[in-house]
């Protein structure tokens, strides 16, 4: 009961929406997570795979996580109430850029895999590790901890969790096929693909932004008992 007190998606949702709106946020989601968005999937390999494709796929997913992790940062530093500089979380962070960009695959692809062979499995390891880049990126530790500690982490609160992953995949959806359909009947196919980019940019950095205020509200609960 007290947890359910603690914690409320919905006013994480708002808190986040609102987050949205701050310039150091607004600057990482429209480069970083823009461009990297914009990059894998104009180079989506899944159709007519080639070896150019998933290089420049894989380009993407590194900028892309790049950016999501200058969130995890930004917001970590409004949460402690502590000055934000996004050039010198930048600096941080790419030391460690290559073995974020090695743990981001893992994961991704351990959850298609899993979901491909029989759903089920895809979905309860998206929901144990959706903390993984937190960890990884706030904590310090390495690829295998950050896997093994988010599942730890999300002990007791895999129902909160499944409601934000259910919230995104549904946003996510709606974007990639009611929405970018509309635009395919109102635009020509380089504005609806456009569009469609800078929506899911603005999607991603919306749920990094969820995820990571639900891994503080969780680590909060946890600290205390």
């Amino acid at each position: 009961m007290e947890i359910n007190k603690e914690i409320s998606i919905l006013q994480i949702l708002k808190e986040s929406l609102r987050s949205l709106k701050n310039k150091e946020i607004l600057i990482a989601t429209m480069t970083f997570v823009l461009v990297g968005t914009a990059i894998y999937t104009l180079y989506d390999p899944y159709n007519n795979f080639t070896i150019k494709k998933l290089i420049f796929y894989v380009l993407g997913e590194f900028i892309l996580c790049i950016g999501e992790m200058i969130i995890i940062k930004i917001v970590e530093k409004k949460y402690k109430k502590e000055e934000v500089d996004v050039k010198n979380i930048i600096q941080e962070l790419m030391p460690r850029s290559f073995s974020a960009l090695a743990l981001y695959l893992i994961v991704n692809t351990i959850t298609i895999l899993g979901t491909l062979a029989l759903v089920i499995p895809g979905i309860l390891f998206c929901v144990y590790s959706a903390f993984y880049l937190q960890v990884f990126t706030l904590e310090n530790n390495g690829i295998e901890d950050s896997i093994k500690n988010s599942i730890s982490l999300s002990k007791g609160f895999r129902n909160f969790i499944f409601g934000m992953v259910i919230i995104s995949i549904t946003m996510t959806l709606i974007n990639d096929q009611a929405l970018l359909r509309l635009l395919k009947h109102l635009f020509n196919s380089s504005i609806s693909s456009g569009v469609n980019i800078i929506i899911a940019s603005v999607i991603d950095s919306f749920t990094t932004i969820g995820f990571t205020s639900l891994y503080f509200k969780i680590k909060k609960i946890k600290t205390i008992e």
